[in-house]
């Protein structure tokens, strides 16, 4: 089920007047915490502009040169 954004954010907005309107901090932290759910339901909806974006780049195999002074092949290596 695809939920549209404009939808989301416009329920965000109605949460973000709720909490400038409420009469308790624990109303505003409740109000807040829906606005986090929000969020999180836009941002884990997969974009289909991402999916187009997103192309492998071909892989090159270079091997590093390694100065006389280096202490090996690896960074672990001390």
């Amino acid at each position: 089920m695809d939920i549209s954004v404009a939808n989301v954010l416009t329920k965000i907005e109605e949460e973000i007047a709720k909490a400038k309107h409420a009469s308790s901090p624990q109303a505003v932290r409740e109000h807040i915490y829906a606005v986090r759910a929000l969020c999180d339901v836009i941002l884990h909806q997969p974009s289909p502009s991402a999916q187009t974006i997103i192309t492998p780049q071909p892989t090159t195999t270079e091997r590093l040169t390694i100065d006389a002074d280096a202490n090996g092949p690896s960074l672990l290596d001390f």
